[in-house]
């Protein structure tokens, strides 16, 4: 029985194959670095893009807020028409964009001498006006909160604004970097020998060789 190729192989693999090229750990840490900072990058991208998104929100709310008020002040106050849309249209139209809590207010401050306007069905929708200034200047708080409030009920309706793609590509990049980890973490294993130890394990293999040819 020959010991020989046994012993050489067995050197072989402790001289070789049990540790890992320098290159090939930091590759791996560098393939890291680059995972660590493609998440770091997307989340301050999703971060930006949430931030634009709630500064657009709060402008929409501002134009929306001020839009409705000048409606509501303009019926308050005249007899609006335009010539390329009939009455009836006009009022039920203007009367669904004030909405009801809006409305009622319009109704109770609209100027004396002020006249009826109907919907296409013939039902009133903006009374004839009984009030003065006065009554108006008085009861504009109440018709500014009944506003601010309309916009923000409406605000509060589902976003179609979605950051879920943000979050699914921060979960894969977390599982590719636990992967790299996994891989690195076995390479080190080697770590457990340095290379002193590997020589003299190897040369006590090369003597229980020689010991049974």
């Amino acid at each position: 029985m020959r010991m020989w190729p046994i012993t050489g192989i067995l050197t072989f693999v402790l001289l070789s194959a049990c540790t890992t090229p320098p290159e090939i750990k930091q590759a791996l840490a560098t393939k890291d670095q680059a995972y660590a900072e493609n998440e770091q990058l997307m989340q301050q991208y999703r971060e930006l893009v949430s931030r634009i998104t709630t500064r657009h929100q709060l402008w929409y709310r501002h134009v929306q807020t001020r839009l409705k008020l000048n409606l509501a002040l303009q019926w308050a106050t005249t007899n609006p028409r335009l010539i390329e849309v009939p009455d009836p249209e006009m009022a039920q139209d203007d009367a669904a964009l004030l909405g009801p809590e809006v409305m009622a207010v319009v109704n109770d401050i609209r100027l004396k001498s002020l006249p009826e306007r109907k919907g296409p069905n013939g039902q009133p929708i903006f009374m004839a006006g009984t009030g003065d200034m006065s009554n108006l200047i008085q009861k504009l708080p109440a018709l500014i909160t009944r506003v601010e409030q309309m916009v923000a009920q409406d605000s509060k309706k589902p976003s179609a604004l979605d950051l879920s793609s943000f979050d699914r590509y921060r979960t894969n990049v977390q599982a590719l970097r636990r992967i790299n980890g996994m891989i690195k973490h076995y390479l080190d294993i080697d770590v457990t020998l340095d290379r002193g130890e590997v020589q003299s394990l190897a040369e006590t293999l090369q003597q229980t060789g020689r010991s049974f040819r």
